[in-house]
């Protein structure tokens, strides 16, 4: 008793002590701070737990999707592409059809060029000796039924978009896809990019105008290099397709094929499919997170993507870009916003403020509704 006593009597003085006075409250403080954090993640666990059961179908959680990841990390584990044989998209009996039916000849590996003339300026009347050398009169029967919009979310790219465009064009016309048209969505607002929701914006306008069969979502650096990577949403299955598995950033480098849970890039989607999804997050600014948070969408509605075999792109050079220092907390939550950030309120975020018709393409420049919300 004595010997408990003297150490109780010890171990006061010490924490009397104004020596140990510091390391005490210091203690004190971390034992309060990791209690409160604890408390506050059982909640957080909590509710996402009732958001899983009351919001979600339950077989999302019996197939042990991704609603809510705990480690965001853990997201790159986990695929959108659709199981088994499905999610290989081979188009060769398409082609097959297109060639017997329509005269095309597909071959496959086709050479780009990354020197237009000096001439070929987007937004010149000049670019009109092109849109005529290669407009094609072979119109394919096969297509009839599909009017493509391919959507080119913009700001600041002039050589990346130069270098797209004299490729994309007569490669499309190679194909006979000519019902289609090619909308450049220019950012106007000053401040940080925001890709998704340009291409949200877009979609929004020509859903009202243009009204697509089959929307193309197209970064300006990508450019194809398979002529039978068909710029269509025409497949079996209609699911929505990545079309750019594979990349390369330099021209005698070899292919990257992306990880499987991206579906950013070049991604050919149904507009039902679109709005079933409530398009891209309008949440992200500066590069990076709004690609991943599409994945989360499409695997919480439960949806999967096919990617072709000929899904092969060169990845033109540009300038760095900020990385977008939110993505991941925004990444965390992304499915809880998904039915009320995206389409559904779009029009309250951003609104048209010119557009133009060129020989090659129809310019839209877009501006924030309120842009002091997101100058950064």
């Amino acid at each position: 008793m004595d010997s408990l006593r003297g150490r109780l009597y010890y171990i006061s003085r010490i924490l009397t002590s104004s020596k140990y006075r510091f390391l005490v409250i210091l203690i004190l403080l971390s034992f309060i701070s990791f209690h409160m954090l604890n408390t506050n993640r059982i909640s957080l666990y909590q509710d996402l737990e009732q958001f899983n059961h009351s919001n979600s179908p339950s077989y999302l959680i019996e197939k042990e999707k991704v609603l809510v990841p705990v480690n965001i990390w853990r997201l790159f584990d986990h695929q959108v592409v659709c199981h088994d044989q499905q999610g290989v998209l081979d188009r060769t009996e398409l082609i097959n059809q297109i060639s017997k039916t329509c005269n095309i000849q597909l071959n496959g590996t086709i050479s780009i060029d990354l020197h237009p003339p000096n001439d070929f300026q987007v937004r010149s009347p000049s670019t009109s000796k092109y849109a005529q050398l290669w407009q094609t009169t072979k119109k394919c029967s096969l297509y009839e039924n599909e009017t493509v919009a391919i959507v080119i979310p913009y700001r600041d790219r002039e050589n990346n978009l130069r270098n797209l465009l004299y490729n994309l064009v007569p490669f499309l016309n190679r194909q006979s896809i000519v019902n289609y048209k090619i909308f450049i969505v220019e950012q106007q607002a000053l401040g940080a990019f925001n890709k998704a929701r340009l291409n949200n914006f877009a979609f929004h306008y020509l859903m009202k105008t243009y009204k697509p069969t089959c929307v193309i979502f197209h970064d300006v650096d990508l450019i194809p290099e398979n002529n039978q990577n068909l710029y269509t949403c025409l497949t079996s299955a209609d699911h929505p397709i990545h079309m750019s598995a594979n990349v390369r950033s330099q021209l005698e480098g070899k292919y990257t094929k992306i990880y499987s849970f991206l579906v950013g890039g070049v991604l050919a989607i149904r507009p039902k499919s679109f709005q079933f999804l409530n398009g891209y997050s309008n949440q992200y600014f500066n590069w990076g997170g709004e690609d991943d948070d599409m994945g989360l969408r499409f695997l919480a509605k439960d949806t999967c993507v096919q990617r072709p075999i000929t899904g092969f792109y060169y990845a033109a050079s540009h300038s760095s870009q900020t990385r977008n220092p939110k993505r991941v907390r925004l990444l965390f939550d992304a499915v809880i916003r998904q039915d009320t950030d995206g389409l559904s309120n779009i029009d309250r975020l951003a609104k048209i403020a010119n557009v133009q018709e060129y020989p090659l393409v129809t310019w839209m420049t877009v501006e924030w509704i309120d842009s002091r919300l997101f100058v950064s």
